[in-house]
């Protein structure tokens, strides 16, 4: 593929130069003439981007490189190299802001080409992103609530109400505002601290109309359950539980009679919906604020199975993250429980050996045997 639009190919000529200012600056040094020519060429390029962008934002997941929320590793020669750098580095997002300087840029360069240990830092308007969640080291307690205590909801209904309510302004073309999907996962966090059943938490099905919000705060309680007992702290599990209520956020579009069949039933066109709503979700979290990287990252994989197959289709399979893995163990286990459809509901014991059946495989063993000891306690 090759640039088509103006935006992609000053996208193209951003990524070409970022690519050779890092190369130029390992070998020669950051006052070498050629790394000053990417640096003026990137302020140039980035100059024009912001003519029609707040801000601009790169994420990097697996093999793939969006910008914007437009994947550019098969349209950019340079994309791959620029990918290899970033994975060296640890760096997994950058937001460059209005107002960028040379002297930000010259910096940025020099880190991102450094081959020692010290991070890539983020500047007044360059932001650099790392996830820290690690496998099955998800941190400790902390003294951080991430604002618990305030806007409480105390019951299940209303926790349900404010995720449709969000949902709806999303659809209706207001945005996504990310505040009070935080209040319902501290919510539910706070539910957890005095429910010793996790299940007992779960909404009841409420028709097709509420399917979305039912289904997406099931998966928060079931998802921020497991990574308590995994001893996540409790500002990484409200993360978690804001990722685990907008995993599906890319179905909100489809029409309610492709999203509740089985895919065996679909059509060639509505299963290709269905395949690409995992990028989808991630298009529109990219150009919604103060969206949690983890709620990328789970957005975009959380039909990625354990063993690397699984969609989005990726060239080279790969594991998908941590947090990808229990969200997507979640997803199942709610959709077998509580799902209403084709399939029926299953009890908690008959879900969990479905799941057990593709420990391994398509889910994560690891939580899988978290799952298996919370099913089994309150059996």
């Amino acid at each position: 593929m090759i640039p088509r639009t103006e935006w992609e190919l000053i996208v193209h000529k951003t990524i070409t130069e970022l690519t050779a200012g890092a190369t130029t600056v390992a070998l020669y040094g950051a006052s070498h003439p050629r790394a000053g020519e990417a640096i003026l060429e990137l302020e140039r390029n980035l100059t024009a981007l912001h003519r029609g962008e707040p801000d601009l934002t790169m994420v990097l997941l697996g093999e793939e490189l969006f910008v914007q929320g437009r994947p550019f590793t098969r349209t950019s020669r340079q994309a791959p190299s620029l990918i290899r750098r970033f994975r060296r580095r640890g760096v997994e997002h950058v937001t460059f802001r209005p107002g960028v300087s040379r002297d930000d840029l010259r910096q940025f360069l020099v880190e991102l080409a450094s081959m020692e240990d010290t991070a890539v830092r983020s500047r007044s308007h360059i932001q650099v992103g790392k996830v820290e969640l690690a496998d099955h080291d998800l941190g400790g307690p902390d003294a951080g609530t991430g604002g618990q205590g305030k806007g409480k909801l105390p019951t299940v209904r209303d926790r349900v109400t404010l995720v449709q309510e969000t949902f709806t302004a999303l659809v209706s073309g207001h945005g996504l505002a990310v505040g009070p999907l935080e209040t319902v996962a501290r919510s539910t966090q706070e539910a957890l601290d005095g429910q010793s059943d996790p299940l007992r938490l779960f909404a009841p099905w409420e028709g097709a109309d509420r399917w979305h919000a039912v289904h997406a705060h099931n998966v928060c309680v079931l998802t921020q359950a497991l990574a308590r007992v995994a001893g996540v702290n409790r500002a990484t599990n409200v993360e978690l539980g804001v990722a685990a209520l907008l995993h599906d956020v890319g179905k909100l579009d489809l029409p309610p009679d492709v999203t509740q069949r089985e895919l065996e039933s679909l059509s060639e066109n509505e299963l290709e919906l269905i395949l690409d709503h995992p990028a989808s979700g991630l298009a529109t979290l990219l150009v919604s604020g103060q969206v949690p990287v983890l709620a990328l990252i789970v957005a975009y994989e959380h039909h990625l199975n354990y063993n690397g197959t699984g969609y989005p289709r990726l060239q080279r399979p790969r594991r998908p993250h941590p947090a990808s893995r229990l969200v997507s163990l979640a997803d199942v286990y709610v959709v077998l429980h509580t799902a209403r459809g084709a399939r029926g509901v299953m009890t908690r014991e008959a879900a969990l050996a479905w799941v057990q059946r593709r420990s391994g495989s398509m889910l994560d063993p690891w939580w899988c045997d978290v799952l298996k000891a919370i099913v089994e306690r309150h059996a």
